[in-house]
């Protein structure tokens, strides 16, 4: 985050832009203090840009993993509202965990950091060597699977628990299938979905 300073709002956002080297459009910022006196006005406001977010997502992993001793090559990007974090790393096993339970814990840490430093909530989604995106697409084929299981006979299945991102997948992937409907029930990480035929 950057502070801008300038006698009116639009001054203090032109100034931001032109440092930052953005659009107006891609400015994101927030008003810390706002004077207007009879003799001064003076506006501040605090900003940043996407590049800004991806760059600090970008260090701040690369920070963690090699302070753990772990060698990594990190590529960022944005894509459907989500800034993407991908890491290339020869210790794939240790870092993902048993079930992806590092790479989940090491996703929320970054997600949490990068909401306290831009004072918004921003999506972030860490995957390591792939692990992540061939995961969904094996959590997309048991939904088709169990979902054609339960329209052919009629009696609802209850999964095993997953992860929320994947309950997302799942849930979607259901709701693209007819007389079918999803369900969440269960706490914390013993919450699963339950696949139920509907008229």
């Amino acid at each position: 985050m950057k502070t801008f300073e300038a006698k009116t709002l639009e001054d203090a956002k032109r100034v931001a832009c032109e440092e930052l080297g953005i659009t107006s459009e891609e400015l994101k910022y927030n008003i810390i203090d706002e004077k207007r006196g009879l003799f001064s006005k003076k506006v501040v406001i605090e900003c940043y840009c996407e590049k800004m977010v991806e760059d600090y997502i970008k260090d701040y992993v690369t920070t963690i993993l090699n302070d753990m001793g772990f060698e990594v090559e990190i590529v960022t990007f944005k894509q459907d509202d989500r800034i993407y974090c991908n890491i290339d790393t020869d210790n794939n096993s240790i870092l993902i965990g048993k079930a992806g339970v590092i790479l989940r814990t090491l996703n929320f840490i970054t997600k949490n950091a990068v909401a306290t430093t831009f004072k918004e909530r921003i999506e972030v989604s860490l995957d390591i060597n792939g692990y992540k995106e061939n995961r969904y697409k094996k959590v997309l084929a048991m939904a088709k699977r169990f979902g054609k299981q339960v329209q052919r006979t009629h009696i609802d299945v209850a999964l095993d628990p997953l992860p929320a991102d994947e309950r997302k997948i799942m849930h979607q992937a259901i709701a693209e299938m007819e007389h079918l409907s999803t369900e969440s029930q269960g706490e914390g990480r013993n919450r699963f979905i339950t696949i139920h035929y509907v008229d």
